[in-house]
């Protein structure tokens, strides 16, 4: 059987026992790696997977084929590996974090990558964990000193790490996953920490804030070790041939070192005395004397890893006043037996369940125990888009969502969390009425793409990208903040559906019209009801700017396709126009690079390239706004090459819409022939057009498939769209 084989190449698990001994010269190696408590171990696993170029971390994106990628919320991801952080400062996980957020923004996803990436993590050579077993050999080993018979202890064998199970009376497991250092006497251990970590004071300092350098074995263990000790008179190696060294795999779906707490009404962790248990009579007497009890629960579970709540307050606020003690003195106390954890504890709730809590007379002490993270939904449409990509994909022998339907959909989505700008919320007076002049849309694509509107002028566009942080955190220590409110990804999941099966083909005309529809039911969704601010919460105004916007994006495409591009060097162009206002500016004059004279600069060229661009604002101004923008990016990127074209891309932006006009009326004559090309196509006759314009209407559609992946269908229907809304031709 191949299959087999290859199984027992893959899975390593089963050969990672080893030796007490084996275990130290393990540690004596690698000290860094095997004393880490769960605060350095999660903070070392972050970095681990990395970091995406847009300042999230990787692991929140990686595949696991029962959680899908979490998008956006980098914000509350880097809050939470600063929480680690924290942790290691203090030595200990001392605050409970919880997230906080609306239905479906994310919180359990979230939660669940952290396990499921705790898990890879923990099978890899790096993140390798280690904990142990008690056992306990037949009397053929052990002939006398722990009461199985009248001999002495076979002193020639190492360790009983290996025994077959045949050769094994009793294993007893470390419930709560004790790190195998813990075995090692307070004293000694420390002194083994301090001379491992003698060239790395730093990490010598967070390891001694921690349980590994001052703490001990559990109740169980050291009740055991004690026993063991006095049987064998105080012979260390005696006890430690009893310790089997295993790896510890973290598994979220076993409950091993990742386990989630539901809502629903038990308890966290218990106690159960084991040595009343006939299954474990084979023990050595001198064992059996003990009171040994086994603790049992989620908490027990998730010890040495991740314990979620998961909606915390839904729970009754008793059954989980115990966490406030735990937080403090990270220790749980089972019927006075204090057990000391080393749990990241993390959880989720509501905002609905969050605003009783704060009403709760004993809300103030949990507050202090408490980390609070908001998770709102994303205000990004780039990154709400990336959600349905999957569920897009699955739906394509249904139906073909064409080019910039998802874009109109999530920007709808993003606009309906957001708030309008108030500018008296900016200490910057003149930002303040910046803000306050963006369009819903303007301020979509300001957060997804740091796009300024061209609408403005270079010195607000420019205050304006430098900016960005603040406007998105105008709302950040409000009640409402943005996100807090609007549609839910998985209410827009819903919609996807809806629009696969009603349209073989869907395009940004087909979303808009489905969610105009939408916004009459008011009495389904609760945004549709807030008051509006402008043109903030004006469900039907933030419909038309959408589709305008979309629309503008096809008159693009379709120009394109044309061929309508304008094929003048723009670097050129815009740099001979910075050098010849600087030159004006300067009252200087410029050099020919034909002729290599200087030369006064080209009046008639520099105003001939600011009608080009519509410049509204006096040409004084206007210049000097330039020419300060140029030398801010010059400091800023000392020694790099300018390029004009991109420094200015706003001046080529506006140049290229110029041009654009000029071509409109070849346009309109396709606009205008559209409906004779489609009934030659249809019905398969000739209709007396011309070759020409057939053949550019045909290479519009193969270009609008084949260059931006339109279906036949999409492109022919958008173009239509495109032609009866802009160019008056086809209504």
């Amino acid at each position: 059987m191949k299959w087999m084989e290859e199984v027992n190449k893959e899975e390593g698990r089963y050969v990672n026992l080893l030796a007490f001994d084996d275990y130290m010269n393990l540690f004596e190696k690698h000290p860094q790696k095997e004393l880490r408590p769960t605060n350095i171990y999660l903070r070392d696993m972050f970095d681990y997977f990395g970091k995406n170029p847009n300042g999230s971390f990787k692991l929140f994106t990686r595949e696991h084929s029962d959680a899908p990628p979490v998008h956006g919320q980098i914000k509350t991801q880097n809050r939470i590996y600063q929480f680690l952080q924290n942790f290691m400062e203090e030595g200990f996980n001392n605050k409970f974090i919880l997230l906080i957020g609306p239905n479906g923004s994310s919180k359990s996803s979230l939660i669940k990558k952290i396990m499921l990436s705790t898990e890879d993590y923990a099978a890899s050579d790096e993140g390798s964990l280690f904990s142990f077993n008690w056992i306990f050999p037949i009397d053929q080993f052990v002939k006398g000193s722990l009461g199985l018979g009248g001999g002495t202890s076979d002193k020639n064998l190492n360790s009983y790490a290996f025994l077959e199970d045949k050769d094994i009376s009793a294993i007893i497991t470390s419930e709560l996953k004790d790190h195998p250092l813990l075995l090692i006497p307070i004293k000694t251990r420390q002194k083994l920490i301090e001379d491992a970590f003698k060239k790395d004071q730093n990490r010598l300092e967070e390891v001694k804030k921690s349980y590994l350098y001052n703490g001990d074995l559990s109740q169980r263990n050291r009740l055991i070790f004690d026993a063991l000790l006095k049987n064998y008179k105080g012979d260390y190696r005696e006890v430690f041939k009893h310790i089997r060294v295993e790896r510890l795999f973290i598994n979220r779906r076993y409950s091993i070192g990742a386990t989630t707490i539901e809502p629903q009404l038990h308890v966290d962790a218990n106690l159960q005395q084991i040595t009343m248990d006939r299954r474990l009579a084979s023990l050595p007497p001198s064992l059996q004397s003990l009171n040994l009890f086994s603790i049992t629960g989620e908490v027990v579970l998730a010890n040495r890893g991740i314990l979620e709540f998961s909606d915390l307050l839904k729970r009754p606020l008793d059954t989980f006043k115990y966490l406030l003690m735990t937080m403090e003195s990270k220790t749980i106390n089972l019927h006075g037996i204090l057990t000391e954890l080393d749990i990241f504890f993390i959880g989720s709730s509501n905002e609905i369940h969050f605003a009783a809590f704060k009403q709760h007379p004993d809300f103030n002490s949990f507050k202090g125990r408490f980390n609070f993270l908001k998770v709102p939904y994303l205000m990004s449409h780039k990154e709400e888009e990336k959600i349905y990509h999957d569920q897009i994909n699955k739906l394509k022998e249904q139906a073909s969502f064409e080019p910039h339907s998802l874009s109109a959909l999530c920007l709808w989505s993003v606009m309906t969390r957001m708030r309008a700008p108030i500018g008296k919320n900016y200490k910057d007076e003149k930002l303040g009425k910046i803000a306050e002049a963006l369009s819903p849309l303007e301020k979509c694509l300001l957060y997804s793409d740091k796009e300024t509107p061209d609408s403005f002028d270079s010195e607000s566009r420019q205050l304006l990208k430098m900016s960005i942080d603040e406007i998105q955190n105008e709302y950040d220590n409000d009640s409402m903040y943005e996100g807090k409110f609007g549609i839910s990804p998985r209410e827009v999941k819903q919609f996807i559906y809806d629009l696969a099966y009603s349209h073989k083909s869907v395009t940004f005309i087909e979303v808009v019209e489905y969610l105009r529809n939408l916004n009459e039911k008011k009495a389904e969704f609760d945004f549709l009801n807030i008051s509006p601010q402008g043109e903030y919460h004006h469900p039907s105004k933030a419909l038309d700017m959408i589709e305008a916007y979309c629309l503008n994006l096809l008159d693009t495409e379709v120009r394109e396709s044309l061929g309508l591009v304008d094929d003048r060097s723009y670097e050129d162009y815009v740099s001979k126009y910075i050098m010849s206002i600087n030159a004006v500016i300067k009252g200087e004059k410029t050099k020919n690079t034909v002729t290599g004279k200087f030369e006064t600069p080209d009046s008639y060229f520099i105003n001939e390239f600011e009608s080009n661009v519509h410049m509204s604002e006096a040409p004084e101004k206007f210049r000097s706004n330039l020419i300060a923008r140029l030398g801010a990016y010059a400091l800023d990127n000392r020694g790099k090459p300018i390029v004009y074209s991109e420094v200015f891309e706003d001046l080529v932006h506006l140049l290229q819409e110029s041009y654009r006009k000029e071509q409109k009326k070849v346009i309109d004559k396709i606009g205008k022939n559209l409906v004779l090309y489609l009934a030659e196509k249809h019905e398969g006759t000739r209709n007396g057009l011309e070759i020409t314009v057939k053949d550019q209407i045909t290479g519009i559609i193969d270009t609008l498939q084949k260059k931006y992946h339109y279906s036949e269908n999409g492109a022919i229907s958008s173009l239509q769209h495109l032609l009866k809304m802009r160019y008056d031709t086809q209504r």
